[in-house]
C-alpha cells in the first residue's frame, strides 16, 4: 500500500511541474504584448519598455520562469492589473466561494444520482426504471445555462421559493465577516448560529442544483448498470437463499460492490466541476473563481489567469489522487497490480521511437504556425513567419520523399495498395450486411429511432438553411422584439432580425462547428491512442503522459483557456474544443487497441511477418472502428455544448453569427423580453445533444448485445 501511495505522488510531480510551467506560458500566449496590456493601450514606448525592464520581460524564458515559480512558492502570484490588487487576495475570496458550490453540487449529485440508480436497478423495466433512464439521458443532454435560466425564471422569479444572486441575504445579516471564505464553514463553527447556516445553504441549492445536473445524471446511470451486474453474480443469489430481507441484499451486499467504480466517478466529477462552475458563476453571478478567470480574459488580465489556471489544477490532481487512493483502499486487488505496464510490441523502445519523435517535430512545428496564422498574430509578409513555413515544408517534402524510397526499396508499396484494395472489398462486403442488421435493430430500438429523426431534422435545417430560413438572418427588419406571427414565426429579437431565420441559421453555424472539433478530436485521438496502444513502452509513456498532463485541467476550463489564447472567433472553437476532446477519444482507442491487440489473429499476422505499421493499419484499427463510432455519435453532443457554452460566455466572437449558444445569450440580456429567445434556442440544443446520444446509446446497444437484454 505504501508503494502505491509513493508510486501516486511521484506520478503527480511531473503533472504540477507541467502545470506550473503552462501558467507561466499563460503570459506570453495571450494575444497582444504582456507590458502593453498592463499598461494599457494608451502607455508610450518608452513606458512600455521601462516596465519590461523592471519586471524582467526581456530575460531569458527560464530565467523568468525560475523567477514565477520563486514568487509562487513564497505566496506572490503578482498583481491584477484590471484591480490593482494582490492576486493572492482575490483568489482568498474566490476560492473558497467556488469550492464551495461543487462540494454542495457533488453532495446533491451523490445521494440523488445513488438514489436514482438504486431504484430503477432494484425494479428493471418499470416505471420507475424508465424514469431514471430518461432522466439520466436528459440530465447529460441539458445545457446548464439553459437550465439555470428556468429554474431562475420558475422558482426565483414566478413561485420566489429560491433566492438568486447571493451567497447570504445581506440584508438580513448586515454584520456578517467571514473568517475562512466558506460561508457555510463560518456559520457553523464561528458563528455557530442555525438560522444563518439555513440561509447559507439556501443560497446554495439553486446554483447547486444547476451545476449538479449532469453529475448527478452520470452517477444515477452507472449506479443503475453496476447494481444490474452486481444483482446477478452468484453471491447475492446466495444471500437470497439464506432468507436474508431484500432490503438487507441490496444496501450490505449489492451496494457496497456496486458503488466502488461509482466513488471513484464522483471523486472525478468534483474535479470537473470546478471546470464547470465557469457557466453557472455567470448565470447565478455567483463571485468564485469561474467568473474571476471570465473577467480576467475579458480584461486580458494575465497574473489572476496565470493563478486560476494552477489554483484550478492543483485542486483537481490533488481530489483525483485522493480518489485512486480510496478506489485502492475499498478494493484491495489495486493494490498489488497498479504498478504493471502494458508490455511493449518487441523492438519498441526509446531509442527505436526517436526516430518517429524526431519525424513528428516539423508536423508539431506546421501546427504551431498555421494556429498562429489562423489567430491573426503573424502579419502578412513578416520574414521569420514565411522564413519558417519555408523551411518546415522543405523538412515536410524530405520526409515524404525519403518515406516513398524506403517504401519502394522494400516492395512495401504493393503491399500497401493490396491492402487498402482488401479492405475496401471486405468493407463491401461486410459493410452492406452491417447496413441491413442495423436498420433492423433501428426499426425496434424506439429510442435509437427518435435520436436518428432529431438528427436528421437538424441536418436538413442545416443544410437547406438557404431555402429555409426566409428572411437574412444578420439583417434587421426594423421590427424590434415583435411576437410570433404569420410573417415572424417566432417573432423578432432586440436588433429586429427575424428569430426562426437566425435559429435554422444557427443549427449549421453550431453543428459545423461541432463536427469539425469532433472530427479533429477523432483524428488526433485516434492516431496517439492507436500508437501508444499498440507499440506500448516508450511510445505509450510518451503519449500517454501528455494525455495525462491535459487531462490535469478540467475540459471546459481547458477549452476556455485555449479560446482566450487562439482568440475569440467561431473557428477558434474548432481548435479549443477539438483539442480538448482529444484525451477521450486516445484514452477509449487505446484500451480497444490493447483488447484486440492481445487476440489470436493479431498473433498470426505477426508470425507471418507482417510489419508492425501494417498489422496496425490493416489488422488491429479495422477492428477497433465501431467502438470509435460510437465513442464520436456521443462525443458530438458533448462538442455541441461546450460549442453552445463557449458562445454563451461571449468567446464565440462576433456576436451578429447567428449561433444558438449566442443567441440564447442574446435572449438572455434581454431578461423578460428574451425569454422566448432563450427557450426555443435551448430547446434546439437541447434536441440536438439528446438525438446525438440516443443514436449513441442505440449503436452502443447493436455491438453489446449483452445490453439488449438488460
Amino acid at each position: 500500500m505504501l508503494t502505491l501511495i509513493a508510486r501516486r505522488f511521484l506520478a503527480a510531480v511531473p503533472m504540477l511541474l507541467g502545470v506550473s510551467i503552462a501558467a507561466f506560458l499563460l503570459l506570453h500566449a495571450l494575444p497582444g504584448d504582456p507590458a502593453q496590456s498592463i499598461l494599457g493601450q494608451r502607455a508610450t514606448p518608452e513606458n512600455v519598455e521601462r516596465f519590461r525592464q523592471r519586471e524582467g520581460l526581456n530575460d531569458p524564458l527560464p530565467q523568468q520562469y525560475a523567477r514565477f515559480m520563486d514568487n509562487a512558492l513564497h505566496g506572490d502570484l503578482g498583481t491584477s492589473h484590471r484591480t490593482n490588487r494582490p492576486v493572492l487576495d482575490e483568489l482568498k475570496e474566490r476560492v473558497p466561494a467556488t469550492i464551495e458550490l461543487a462540494f454542495f453540487a457533488t453532495l446533491l449529485a451523490a445521494v440523488i444520482g445513488i438514489s436514482l440508480g438504486v431504484l430503477a436497478a432494484v425494479r428493471p423495466r418499470s416505471i420507475w426504471d424508465f424514469l431514471c433512464l430518461g432522466f439520466a439521458l436528459i440530465g447529460v443532454s441539458m445545457p446548464i445555462f439553459w437550465l439555470g435560466f428556468l429554474l431562475q425564471k420558475f422558482l426565483s422569479g414566478t413561485l420566489k421559493i429560491l433566492p438568486f444572486g447571493e451567497r447570504l441575504d445581506i440584508a438580513k445579516w448586515p454584520g456578517f465577516e467571514s473568517e475562512t471564505g466558506f460561508y457555510l464553514l463560518d456559520s457553523i463553527f464561528v458563528y455557530r448560529n442555525v438560522e444563518l447556516t439555513l440561509d447559507v445553504m439556501h443560497h446554495l441549492l439553486l446554483p447547486s442544483l444547476v451545476l449538479a445536473t449532469i453529475p448527478m445524471a452520470l452517477i444515477a446511470r452507472m449506479t443503475r448498470a453496476n447494481m444490474l451486474e452486481v444483482l446477478s453474480q452468484d453471491f447475492i443469489r446466495t444471500a437470497k437463499a439464506k432468507g436474508l430481507a431484500p432490503r438487507q441484499v441490496i444496501t450490505r451486499h449489492a451496494l457496497r460492490n456496486a458503488l466502488i467504480p461509482v466513488i471513484t466517478a464522483i471523486g472525478t466529477q468534483f474535479g470537473y466541476l470546478l471546470g464547470g462552475a465557469v457557466l453557472t458563476e455567470t448565470i447565478f453571478s455567483w463571485r468564485g473563481l469561474g467568473t474571476y478567470v471570465v473577467e480576467a480574459i475579458d480584461a486580458l488580465d494575465a497574473k489572476p489567469l496565470q493563478a486560476s489556471v494552477m489554483v484550478v489544477a492543483l485542486v483537481f490532481i490533488s481530489v483525483n489522487l485522493l480518489t485512486d487512493l480510496s478506489y485502492a483502499v475499498i478494493d484491495p486487488r489495486l493494490r498489488h497490480s497498479g504498478g504493471k505496464t502494458q508490455q511493449a510490441v518487441p523492438g519498441i523502445g526509446w531509442l527505436a521511437f526517436a526516430p518517429w519523435a524526431v519525424a513528428g517535430l516539423p508536423w508539431l512545428s506546421l501546427l504551431v504556425l498555421v494556429l498562429l496564422k489562423s489567430t491573426g498574430r503573424i502579419e502578412p509578409g513578416n520574414a521569420a513567419f514565411d522564413k519558417a513555413m519555408h523551411t518546415t515544408w522543405i523538412a515536410l517534402g524530405a520526409e515524404g520523399l525519403a518515406l516513398l524510397v524506403v517504401l519502394a526499396v522494400r516492395g512495401l508499396i504493393w503491399q500497401a495498395v493490396s491492402s487498402i484494395r482488401e479492405m475496401a472489398v471486405t468493407t463491401a462486403r461486410h459493410g452492406l450486411a452491417a447496413v441491413k442488421d442495423l436498420s433492423r435493430f433501428l426499426l425496434g430500438h424506439k429510442p435509437a429511432l427518435a435520436g436518428l429523426a432529431l438528427i436528421m431534422l437538424m441536418l436538413v435545417a442545416a443544410i437547406g438553411a438557404p431555402w429555409i430560413a426566409p428572411h437574412d438572418p444578420m439583417q434587421g427588419l426594423d421590427v424590434y422584439n415583435h411576437p410570433a406571427s404569420s410573417e415572424y414565426w417566432f417573432g423578432t429579437d432586440s436588433q429586429g432580425r427575424d428569430l426562426f431565420s437566425r435559429l435554422v441559421w444557427g443549427s449549421r453555424t453550431t453543428l459545423r462547428v461541432a463536427l469539425a472539433a469532433t472530427l479533429l478530436s477523432l483524428m488526433l485521438g485516434t492516431i496517439v491512442g492507436a500508437v501508444a496502444g499498440y507499440f506500448g513502452g516508450a511510445a505509450d509513456s510518451f503519449f500517454m503522459r501528455g494525455i495525462d498532463f491535459m487531462m490535469s485541467f478540467p475540459s471546459f476550463l481547458l477549452a476556455v483557456v485555449t479560446v482566450a489564447i487562439l482568440g475569440k472567433n467561431l473557428d477558434n472553437l474548432i481548435w479549443a474544443v477539438g483539442l480538448v476532446g482529444v484525451p477521450l477519444f486516445a484514452r477509449q482507442v487505446r484500451a480497444e487497441v490493447l483488447r484486440v491487440k492481445a487476440l489470436d489473429y493479431v498473433e498470426s499476422a505477426r508470425a507471418l511477418g507482417f510489419g508492425r505499421v501494417r498489422i496496425l493499419a490493416t489488422t488491429v484499427l479495422p477492428n477497433c472502428i465501431t467502438p470509435i463510432i460510437v465513442l464520436a455519435t456521443l462525443g458530438m453532443g458533448g462538442a455541441i455544448l461546450d460549442v453552445a457554452g463557449l458562445a454563451f460566455l461571449g468567446l464565440g466572437g462576433d456576436p451578429f453569427v447567428p449561433e444558438w449558444g449566442l443567441i440564447l445569450k442574446h435572449g438572455w440580456d434581454q431578461s423578460s423580453k428574451g425569454a422566448f429567445q432563450v427557450g426555443v434556442a435551448g430547446v434546439c440544443i437541447l434536441c440536438t445533444v439528446l438525438g446525438f446520444n440516443l443514436f449513441g446509446d442505440g449503436l452502443r446497444d447493436w455491438l453489446d448485445p449483452r445490453s439488449r437484454r438488460v
